[in-house]
């Protein structure tokens, strides 16, 4: 029934209605409490699924220009995907890029900068570890590299700007079409 939910938050994001898609990811989260005492006694399906309705709300929130609201999506997701698939786990790192993006969107460009590259730590351990690896999908990492260089625009970093907005378009140039 969540599994349902969710789709039927995505259908309502598709269709740019946020406060629609925020309120049924809201009833999928209360189902999947339901019956659970403890957060440690959740099934771990249910914790994927949980942390799928925190990222998608805190989008939905973000889109309203519910901010509070969504960093408090964030807030509840990034520990849970570190605790469920690591820190260098493609899901984290999404959510990291995005918390960060909506932190230069409010105009907190040095938490922005801290928690941006807190993910480009990630890229460069995991590449230490396993050459190529990639933590993200292309698009994500446009959007790291984007709020990179607009954190460093705003702090008055316009070198290290600069060097973020040639690094993106490197990237760009040797995406796939």
């Amino acid at each position: 029934a969540c599994q349902q939910l969710i789709m039927i938050a995505f259908l309502y994001g598709q269709l740019e209605q946020y406060k629609e898609s925020a309120d049924v990811l809201s009833d999928a989260i209360r189902r999947l409490f339901q019956g659970v005492q403890s957060f440690d006694l959740m099934p771990k399906d249910r914790i994927s699924l949980l942390i799928r309705c925190y990222h998608m709300r805190a989008i939905c929130y973000a889109k309203q220009q519910l901010w509070n609201k969504a960093f408090e999506q964030y807030d509840e997701a990034l520990p849970l995907i570190a605790r469920e698939e690591g820190m260098n786990s493609r899901d984290y790192n999404s959510a990291l890029i995005h918390k960060s993006a909506l932190l230069v969107t409010t105009g907190d460009y040095a938490t922005a900068l801290t928690t941006v590259n807190q993910y480009f730590k990630n890229v460069k351990d995991s590449l230490t570890v396993r050459q190529g690896l990639q933590l993200v999908d292309d698009g994500d990492h446009i959007m790291a590299l984007d709020t990179l260089a607009a954190a460093h625009l705003k702090l008055g970093n316009v070198d290290k700007a600069i060097e973020a907005f040639e690094k993106k378009l490197a990237f760009v140039e040797n995406v796939p079409k």
